[in-house]
Order: structure tokens, then sequence, then C-alpha cells
């Protein structure tokens, strides 16, 4: 995945430890960090929606 210079900046979400740890275990099936996934589920949703 490429960062473009917008993409560097820190995203930053209140979630539960419950749904932490969720997440965390949706990356790991990915083979990806938290940020990562995070990013690409931001990315995803927003490409989505400009469609």
């Amino acid at each position: 995945m490429r960062l473009s210079a917008a993409m560097i900046e820190n995203i930053r979400l209140r979630v539960s430890p419950e749904e932490k740890h969720a997440l965390r275990a949706a990356a790991l099936k990915r083979g990806l960090t938290l940020s990562e996934y995070i990013r690409e589920a931001a990315t995803e949703a927003s490409q989505r929606a400009a469609a």
C-alpha cells in the first residue's frame, strides 16, 4: 500500500477495548498491523462513498 502525503497523518479513533480487540484480530487475519487495517478500511469506505 502506498501512502500519499495526506495519509501520513495520524488517525485517532475511540473504541471500546472489545472493539479494539476485534479490530486487531481482523487485522491479524489479513497480515496487517492495526494502523494498516484501519487505513485500508478508511480508504475502501471513501472510495465506495465517492462512487
